[in-house]
Order: C-alpha cells, then structure tokens, then sequence
C-alpha cells in the first residue's frame, strides 16, 4: 500500500477552489487517494453538490470506520487583501 503524506493531502486539498457549491476536484482527489488506500468509493450528488462516501473494509467484524467534513470553502473576497494566493497552500 502507498503511504500519503498528510502535509501534502492537505496541502492538495487547499489548492482546489472549492467555493461551494463548486468542489474543483477535491472530491475526484479524495476518492482516488482513498480509492488506492482500499477504501470503497461511491459519490451521491445532491442539489449540485457532489458528496462522496468513502467506506474501509467489508464491516463483517460489526466495526466500521467513519469520517464526516466537507471540501467547500466560503468565497475569498478581495485577493489583493490576502498576502499570499488562498489556493496556493503555501507554508
């Protein structure tokens, strides 16, 4: 299995313009890094908004793993307010 990096996962996450209602690729980069990780994807879209599900292992052992947050953002405002690129995941 891949291991990944959670600086850079999160950094990647940052970097998709994800000001709701539009998730710019955040949901697609989760389903596939998790995808790889042995997750089962399945993605629900409700009223334009792209929701994905993500489930590990067959849950016959009564255990289950779960994970509940969101990819949206608010708008940024004025760019020329922000001293660096919102997106830009710079550290």
């Amino acid at each position: 299995m891949t291991k990944t990096d959670p600086v850079e996962l999160t950094a990647q996450l940052i970097r998709c313009p994800s000001v709701t209602p539009n998730e710019a690729g955040a949901i697609k980069y989760l389903e596939d890094t998790l995808s790889t990780h042995g997750f089962d994807c399945t993605r629900i879209s409700r009223g334009g908004v792209e929701n994905l599900f993500a489930r590990w292992g067959s849950g016959k052992n009564g255990r289950s793993f779960g994970f509940n947050g969101h990819t949206d953002v608010v708008p940024v405002g004025d760019l020329e307010k922000w001293t660096f690129d919102p997106f830009a995941a710079k550290i």
